[in-house]
């Protein structure tokens, strides 16, 4: 029964709150039709909630921004200097920031001598499968936050967690751009709805 679904319960609830002139149940229940996770609902863009739905366009923008609150909660649960010294913590880190997103988003993560964050700089967003990055704005980046080490990082909204050839030349791009101003760059992490690889510990370069 939908009833018993706590996912169903709780989309009703924001509805109703956000709706009162909506049948809350029943938009919730299409809302959920055909969807292997729960997520899959929030992931979606507001005009596809409204439109499928039936929900006001109000009701439709609460439930978009859903996935930006937990980003926002994510990120701050790991504080405000997380440590990011293996694949494993920034994928805990960029897993929560880039937690929901439709299109590609690169991030560069500068972090002083103990691997302790400084900095998440933004480098570029794009489409589902790219997202522009220059090695010009990675250095000055790293230099404005004056980075001991540097991480890179982006999502795959398509879900495949393997790194692409311009992901592998992109590492190796960095990593010799930074280099030349005595930056490290210690991983480049990819993030997809099943979870996080890292380039460099995944022997990719």
């Amino acid at each position: 029964m939908p009833e018993e679904n706590p996912v169903f319960r709780a989309l009703t609830d924001l509805i109703t709150a956000t709706d009162p002139n909506a049948d809350a149940g029943a938009a919730a229940q299409k809302l959920l039709e055909g969807k292997k996770r729960a997520w899959d609902v929030f992931e979606m863009a507001a005009e596809d909630i409204s439109a499928q739905s039936g929900i006001s366009p109000q009701s439709a923008q609460a439930i978009d921004l859903v996935d930006e609150l937990c980003r926002y909660a994510g990120v701050e649960r790991l504080g405000d200097s997380p440590k990011l010294d293996s694949a494993k913590a920034l994928g805990a880190y960029f897993g929560a920031l880039l937690l929901g997103r439709r299109v590609e988003y690169c991030y560069l993560a500068c972090m002083d001598a103990r691997h302790r964050l400084i900095r998440c700089v933004l480098l570029g967003r794009g489409t589902l499968d790219s997202s522009p990055v220059h090695l010009r704005d990675i250095a000055q980046a790293a230099l404005r936050c004056g980075a001991v080490y540097a991480a890179l990082a982006h999502n795959h909204p398509g879900g495949a967690l393997v790194p692409s050839a311009q992901d592998v030349e992109l590492t190796r791009r960095a990593r010799q751009a930074l280099s030349l101003i005595d930056v490290s760059l210690t991983e480049h992490v990819i993030v997809a709805r099943s979870g996080s690889v890292g380039i460099i510990e995944g022997g990719y370069v």
